[in-house]
């Protein structure tokens, strides 16, 4: 390793006691910005790697106003390995958002968190903390309560600053906004708790101009988290996991799952208006993230991690600052992979779980989310009630099964995978998968073949410092970064 350079040291405030996700947990935060150059490898990366594996995350500074730390409350917090020929560089940056700079200026938390009730609904912090992708040749962040994306320079993660799309979109976009790859259109939805018609959705084009916004009137306020979207449609989520409405009224919130009412899934042409959606209703469930979803003559064919458990009891004596862990558990709500099938033609709807095991935080080739694709890469997910995950299974979608997995060693944990493909790539699983991989101590980037997930990685790159086990990741192609860098260069220098 060549060297490391110490951007910024944190001074961080966070200290409730028993509290898993601050102290003795795989999730507490750190408290250096930092720059590694030349990291250490155990194996040898491919040469042919090229691009930034970037991830966020919540690392939290402040308290919140009553000092109750939930995990989605913690400041955005990317960590980002670049990778060119042979070589891979490190850097981890705050996500400077208005919230965060405001408390960094008062020297004290301003903002309620996520266990403070009602009143967090008015005031929560956008922390753009949850998802990141990447867009016009920047990296974007997104809260999962929706909120404002941030613009993140590629290269060095610097925040350049909220995104407006070009001043035509003040309203937040959910944490799971989706690129196409093929056209370079940023689309997404975002939902309201407390003005109808409770949801938007729109469409930004590669210049960054929004060609489509229209409102999509729910019944009541919802949680939707994810949606689909396939060549010519998106799929958005009206779901039975919301609010108690009666409560809501009375200015308290309390979860309620409601197996009387259908899931409902909600067809919009890209383009379209709220009045041309075409509700398909199937078994209540709750649904975090899905997989892909494609056109198939009248069909919309569909993938996501349905939850057996959406809303799990709490056992009796489990203490305040505990009672998180079990909604933050993908092992006590057992997601399940599966196929959704919605007829455009008859309007019926056809629902199917394709595999057993449970898994979650699916990872696919991003060249073919909207189109038929053959295999996801699927997060497997250990016994104990944390965020947390222990393996890859590649799930072939042809056979409709598991074709490979690998377990990692004990002790050891990863977040989601991200697929990175070979720069002169052939075949869908022509790549490679990356993740980070670690315990308490140390952290690794693991790189796996694609092809051969179970032979184990190829090569791990060795990090300075430890990582915190965080949420959502991506790839962003090294070529994609320096097109869209050269064609912003051109459209600014233009007549």
């Amino acid at each position: 390793m060549d060297s490391v350079i110490i951007h910024n040291s944190l001074t961080l405030k966070m200290t409730e006691e028993g509290n898993d996700y601050l102290h003795d947990s795989y999730h507490g935060p750190v408290d250096k910005e930092i720059t590694a150059i030349d990291l250490k490898v155990v194996g040898q990366i491919p040469s042919d790697l090229d691009g930034v594996y970037i991830r966020n995350s919540h690392n939290p500074i402040e308290h919140s106003i009553s000092g109750r730390y939930h995990w989605f409350d913690g400041d955005g917090m990317v960590h980002g390995v670049a990778f060119k020929q042979g070589q891979a560089d490190y850097r981890n940056r705050m996500v400077m958002t208005e919230g965060y700079l405001k408390e960094q200026e008062a020297g004290e938390g301003l903002y309620p968190g996520l266990r403070d009730g009602f009143q967090a609904e008015d005031g929560l912090k956008n922390n753009s903390g949850t998802d990141v992708l990447l867009h016009n040749g920047e990296f974007k962040t997104m809260f999962s309560r929706c909120g404002k994306p941030y613009r993140l320079d590629p290269v060095d993660f610097h925040t350049i600053g909220a995104e407006d799309f070009s001043g035509d979109w003040v309203k937040g976009v959910s944490a799971h906004s989706k690129v196409d790859e093929r056209t370079g259109e940023f689309l997404f939805f975002n939902y309201s708790f407390q003005e109808e018609p409770y949801m938007q959705y729109g469409v930004v084009d590669k210049n960054n101009k929004l060609i489509c916004a229209t409102d999509i009137a729910l019944p009541g306020p919802r949680l939707p988290h994810d949606c689909w979207i396939t060549e010519n449609h998106t799929i958005v989520h009206d779901l039975p996991l919301f609010w108690d409405p009666e409560l809501l009224l009375q200015k308290k919130k309390k979860l309620l799952f409601d197996q009387t009412k259908a899931s409902r899934f909600g067809v919009i042409p890209r383009y379209g208006k709220g009045a041309d959606v075409v509700w398909f209703e199937c078994e209540p469930t709750y649904i975090l993230h899905t997989v892909n979803a494609y056109e198939e003559d009248d069909c919309i064919i569909a993938y996501a991690y349905k939850q057996l458990n959406p809303l799990p009891m709490v056992p009796a004596g489990t203490s305040r600052v505990k009672i998180q862990n079990y909604f933050l558990s993908y092992h006590i709500t057992q997601p399940r992979l599966t196929e959704y099938r919605f007829n455009l033609k008859t309007g019926e709807a056809s629902e199917r779980i394709i595999d057993d095991s449970c898994a979650e935080s699916p990872g696919i080739n991003s060249a073919y989310l909207g189109i038929k694709n053959r295999y996801s890469y699927n997060a497997l997910v250990p016994e104990i009630p944390f965020f947390l995950h222990n393996g890859i299974q590649k799930f072939d979608y042809q056979k409709m099964r598991e074709t490979d997995r690998y377990i990692l060693p004990e002790g050891k944990f990863m977040q989601q995978p991200v697929f990175a493909p070979r720069a002169d790539s052939k075949d869908e699983d022509d790549g490679y998968l990356i993740a980070y991989v670690g315990d308490k101590k140390e952290t690794e980037v693991y790189i796996w073949d694609a092809k051969k997930v179970s032979e184990g990685p190829i090569a791990r790159v060795q990090l300075p410092q430890w990582v915190p086990f965080g949420s959502h990741a991506y790839w962003g192609r090294g070529s994609d970064i320096r097109e869209a860098q050269e064609r912003n260069q051109r459209n600014k220098t233009a007549p």
